[in-house]
């Protein structure tokens, strides 16, 4: 993850991921937030 992403690009990879109150939050909190669902959805992948 790029912290030094825009916040829009942020934003649009929180959207995929399905992160909720993304339009709320700063920067920061999206980046926290799209780790969190990134390591979510990967400990979900290799769970199969």
């Amino acid at each position: 993850m790029d912290a030094n992403a825009s916040k829009q690009h942020l934003y649009d990879l929180a959207k995929e991921l399905g992160v909720t109150g993304r339009s709320s939050m700063t920067k920061q909190e999206l980046v926290k937030a799209i780790d969190k669902a990134n390591k979510r959805k990967t400990a979900k992948a290799r769970s199969k």
